[in-house]
């Protein structure tokens, strides 16, 4: 069942109604710690991340495209925001081109890992440790985590006035 008053559901979550070359009409957004950044914004920076990973791995954008599938020019509209990028896509070249699809994500949207640029850094540089820690270890760490977090007794629930972000 629908949520009946949506403002209610829009007050909650602190979005704000914004304007955006995107979009035709109006859209909700939630701010992150330099305003709302528009879709094209995060378009460009995803396309320059996706470029500095190929660059970095010393491949063209021939080779890529014909590693995803695609002919070069239509590959290298990803890498100039001239192309909507769909998730598929995206965990194609997160395995293509050896990156972690958290990375990606943080490059195009920063906000939705901290508060600030200090905090939302400190929280990838976590998630990319965790990343390579072996299984038990991470098991470990897990059960370690879920003991201090207050959360812990309604596990996958936040706490009242507290949302989780999903990354």
């Amino acid at each position: 069942m629908a949520i009946k008053d949506v403002q209610t559901y829009i007050d909650r979550r602190g979005l704000v109604e914004t304007e955006d070359s995107e979009v035709d009409k109006p859209i909700w957004r939630k701010p992150g710690f330099n305003g709302v950044r528009s879709l094209r914004e995060m378009e460009e920076d995803l396309s320059r991340f996706l470029r500095e990973r190929r660059d970095a791995l010393n491949l063209n954008r021939e080779q890529v495209g014909m590693m995803v599938g695609l002919h070069p020019e239509i590959y290298a509209r990803h890498e100039r925001a001239g192309a909507k990028l769909r998730a598929t896509r995206l965990f194609q070249l997160a395995e293509l081109l050896d990156f972690s699809p958290i990375e990606a994500i943080y490059a195009a949207a920063p906000q939705f890992f901290g508060d600030s640029e200090q905090e939302a850094q400190v929280k990838l540089k976590l998630m990319m440790r965790m990343l390579d820690l072996p299984s038990s270890t991470a098991q470990h760490l897990l059960m370690m985590i879920e003991e201090l977090s207050p959360d812990s007794v309604t596990e996958g629930t936040p706490a009242p006035g507290e949302t989780k972000r999903r990354v």
